[in-house]
């Protein structure tokens, strides 16, 4: 997997909240709704399905012990669960939710430790994108909900940096 740098995800979740269409709002709501706020969740979302897909390939390759398939799948559900909270933000907000799903380039991989290292890559750029968006949200319970995920996704992040004795699982003790 190719890496994204922090700065460009940034720029990316900047330049979506920037050209995010809004959709009809609901009343009193449109004071209250920032364009740019409503951007990031989007973003976020796609973001989220993407992890989503790739624990479900994951599994379905046929890769995966029975307890690691069992962990993936938890780690699909928690994803799944910060589809739903980022999908009623947006609701609750009066502005339809985006469908769309980032693209990511996954790799060929031909044993359990291929599709450990390239989750460990996928939750470490979650955790990144999601600690460079929460400052950027206007809205503090957008970046409230943005830092709870934050810290599930770090979570994945040593879970699966021990399983692959990957020790610490932040060089540096920081998330970057």
């Amino acid at each position: 997997m190719t890496s994204i740098p922090r700065a460009r995800a940034v720029a990316a979740l900047a330049a979506l909240g920037i050209a995010a269409p809004l959709g009809a709002r609901s009343a009193g709501a449109a004071e209250r709704v920032d364009a740019g706020d409503v951007g990031l969740l989007n973003a976020a979302m796609g973001l989220e399905r993407a992890a989503i897909k790739i624990y479900a390939d994951a599994v379905t390759a046929n890769l995966l012990s029975a307890a690691v398939a069992g962990v993936t799948n938890q780690f699909s559900a928690d994803h799944t669960a910060h589809l739903s909270a980022l999908v009623a933000l947006v609701q609750q907000a009066g502005q339809t939710p985006s469908n769309d799903t980032t693209a990511v380039e996954v790799p060929v991989m031909k044993a359990e430790a291929d599709v450990l290292a390239f989750a460990l890559g996928v939750e470490r750029q979650l955790a990144s994108t999601y600690l460079a968006a929460v400052p950027q949200y206007k809205n503090r319970e957008y970046a409230k909900t943005a830092a709870a995920i934050l810290g599930v996704d770090t979570t994945h992040v040593a879970l699966l940096a021990e399983a692959l004795r990957q020790n610490p699982a932040y060089p540096g003790g920081f998330t970057t």
